[in-house]
């Protein structure tokens, strides 16, 4: 069959679906469609749908209370306390940072310290500690 005749034979499917009556799912679909309209504007729905949706967010608030409530009871530590001790780790953290660089900045004002004193040789504290055993063995004799 060539490509006119198909075209053909769809032209005239869709005519007749056009003039033929409505098939029963069709009339299903339309006043379902109708119904839904009419449900969704009025306003006894609109509360009662958002009652609806508003209860599962409350089940899961209390279910989150009891949970944390049995936690502290056990003395184990919440999310929400984690999330605190992370905050204050946090203000911690910049405060040790401010006062880093206050200290840099201190620093960088300040002139440098002179250079430690040179350490006594330990060669010589060695011997005396070796001579001072000598002499209490002789003075023990």
């Amino acid at each position: 069959m060539s490509k006119h005749k198909k075209d053909e034979k769809q032209d005239k499917l869709k005519d007749k679906r056009k003039t033929s009556p409505p098939t029963i799912f069709e009339n299903v679909v339309g006043q379902a469609t109708e119904r839904w309209e009419q449900l969704v504007h009025n306003p006894q729905f609109a509360t009662a749908l958002a009652t609806a949706l508003e209860q599962p967010m409350n089940l899961a608030n209390r279910v989150q209370e009891l949970v944390g409530a049995s936690l502290r009871t056990m003395n184990i530590p919440t999310r929400d306390d984690y999330k605190q001790i992370s905050r204050q780790l946090d203000a911690i953290a910049d405060q040790l940072e401010a006062l880093r660089e206050r200290l840099e900045e201190m620093a960088e004002g300040q002139p440098e310290p002179p250079p430690p004193p040179p350490a006594a040789p330990r060669k010589a504290a060695s011997r005396r500690k070796k001579a001072g055993k000598t002499d209490d063995a002789e003075a023990d004799a």
